[in-house]
C-alpha cells in the first residue's frame, strides 16, 4: 500500500507562524503566538527564508542541513527548523528530505499533540513505502494510539505488520478496521477479510480460521467466496468419508459455489457411493453443461453409465425402500436423503423430523440435512433452528457456512 505525501505535504503545514517561510505553512490565528527561537537558530531561519524567498529551496535544503549541529536550545528551535525543511522539501518533492523534516517534527519537544498526530502517519507512510517498516509501525502505532477509529490507516498499519511478518497482529488490526466499519452499518473492503484469512492461515492461527472465513462470506457471499473459504476448511479436515463429502458438496451446491471439475466430480462420487444416483445425475449433468467434464472421456462416459443406471434403480426401489423404513433408523435416513435429492422434501422433511433424537443414527447429520431441507423449501427459521442443533465436530463447519446462507 504506497503512501503518496508529497501531494498532500502542504495541507499538513497548519500550526507554523513562520511569516515570509510560505502561506501554506501559516496557521489561520488573528494573533499567532511567535515561536521561541535561540540566536544561532534564528540566523539560520533567517538566511533559509530568503533562500526561500527567492525560490532557492534546493539552496535552502542544503543550509538546514549544514545547521544540523546548532544546538536547539530553546523550545520551539527544532520545529521552526524541521517546518522549514519540509515546505521546501514538499515544493521540490524531495521525499526523503519530507520525510526527515516530519520526523524531526514528530520528534520536537514543542510540537502539539494534534499536530505530532497528524505528522506521524505521514512519517509512517513514507517510512513503509521505502520498507523500514520498524519505523512504520512506531508511527502507526502512535497515531492509532490517538486517533483509534481510523480505519485507513489501521489497514496501512495491518500491511506494515503484514510485510514484518507478525500475522496475529495483521489479524487484530484488520478484525478492528472491520468491526468499526460493521458498527457503522457498513461492509469493510471486499480485500480486508481475504487479508484477514490470509494471515489467519499463514499465521496458524486456528482458532480465528472459521470466524474469519465466515465474516468473509458473510460481507460478500458470492459464489467464489464460498469457493474458496469452503475448499480452506475441507484442505484443513483430512481424509473425509464420503458421507462427510456428499455433505460439503451438498453445501457448495446450495451455495452456487461449484466452480471446477473436482467440484463436480467430487460430490457426485460422495453420491453415487452413498447411494444417492440422482443426486449424482443432476451434478453431472450441470459439469457437463459447463463443460467442466467431458463426456467423451472414457472414465467420465462409464461414470455418466453407472449413475444413469443406478438412478432408474433407486427410483424404481423408492416405495419399497419406503415400507422397510420403519424397521430401522439407518434405512429411514437412507430414504430421507433419498426423497430430498429427489425433491420430494415435506416428505423427506417428515422422516428426518422423526429420526430426531434417535441414538442409531447421528443426530448431526440428520439435523444438517433436515436445515438443508428445510431451506430448499424457504423455511429459513426451521432451517436455522436444525443448523444451529449441530454440535462441535465434523459438521460444524458445514453448519455453520448453511447459517450464513439462512440469514442472506
Amino acid at each position: 500500500m504506497r503512501f503518496a505525501a508529497a501531494a498532500v505535504a502542504l495541507a499538513l503545514m497548519t500550526g507554523t507562524t513562520l511569516g515570509t517561510a510560505g502561506p501554506a505553512l501559516a496557521q489561520k490565528q488573528e494573533k499567532p503566538k511567535p515561536p521561541k527561537l535561540s540566536k544561532p537558530v534564528l540566523a539560520v531561519v533567517v538566511e533559509v527564508q530568503k533562500l526561500q524567498t527567492a525560490g532557492d529551496h534546493a539552496g535552502a535544503l542544503a543550509r538546514l542541513d549544514a545547521a544540523k549541529d546548532v544546538p536547539r536550545a530553546e523550545a520551539d528551535d527544532a520545529l521552526i527548523l524541521a517546518k522549514l525543511k519540509l515546505f521546501s522539501a514538499q515544493t521540490v518533492k524531495d521525499n526523503a528530505k519530507l520525510e526527515e523534516g516530519l520526523t524531526e517534527a514528530v520528534e520536537a519537544p514543542s510540537i502539539s499533540i494534534e499536530e505530532k498526530t497528524t505528522f506521524s502517519k505521514f512519517v509512517a507512510g513514507l517510512a513503509a513505502n521505502r520498507k523500514d517498516y520498524q519505523k512504520a509501525i512506531k508511527w502507526f502505532d502512535f497515531y492509532l494510539s490517538q486517533k483509534p477509529d481510523d480505519v485507513d490507516i489501521t489497514v496501512q498499519a495491518a500491511s506494515t505488520y503484514a510485510a514484518m511478518g507478525a500475522r496475529p497482529q495483521v489479524v487484530a488490526l484488520l478484525t478492528k478496521a472491520i468491526d468499526t466499519r460493521e458498527a457503522a452499518g457498513q461492509k469493510g473492503d471486499s480485500s480486508w477479510y481475504a487479508f484477514r484469512a490470509q494471515a489467519v492461515m499463514d499465521g496458524k492461527l486456528d482458532d480465528k480460521l472459521m470466524p474469519s472465513l465466515l465474516s468473509w462470506v458473510k460481507a460478500y457471499p458470492t459464489p467464489d467466496n464460498f469457493n474458496k473459504a469452503i475448499e480452506i476448511v475441507k484442505q484443513r479436515g483430512g481424509n473425509m468419508d464420503n458421507n462427510l463429502l456428499i455433505d460439503w458438496g451438498r453445501l457448495m451446491w446450495s451455495a452456487g459455489a461449484m466452480a471446477t471439475s473436482n467440484n463436480y466430480l467430487e460430490y457426485a462420487d460422495a453420491a453415487i457411493d452413498r447411494g444417492m444416483p440422482n443426486e449424482a445425475d443432476t451434478v453431472l449433468k450441470e459439469a457437463i453443461a459447463k463443460k467442466l467434464v467431458d463426456p467423451a472421456k472414457p472414465n467420465i462416459k462409464e461414470f455418466v453409465t453407472i449413475v444413469t443406471t443406478k438412478n432408474a434403480e433407486s427410483k424404481a426401489g423408492l416405495a419399497a425402500l419406503e415400507k422397510d423404513a420403519g424397521t430401522s433408523p439407518r434405512l429411514a435416513l437412507v430414504v430421507a436423503d433419498t426423497l430430498a435429492n429427489l425433491g420430494q422434501n415435506d416428505k423427506a422433511v417428515g422422516y428426518y423430523k422423526k429420526l430426531q433424537g434417535n441414538a442409531a443414527v447421528d443426530q448431526d447429520t440428520v439435523n444438517l440435512r433436515l436445515g438443508a431441507t428445510l431451506l430448499k423449501m424457504g423455511d429459513k427459521a426451521g432451517a436455522k433452528a436444525a443448523f444451529d442443533a449441530v454440535k462441535p465436530g465434523p459438521r460444524a463447519a458445514i453448519a455453520q457456512f448453511y447459517g450464513v446462507i439462512v440469514g442472506a
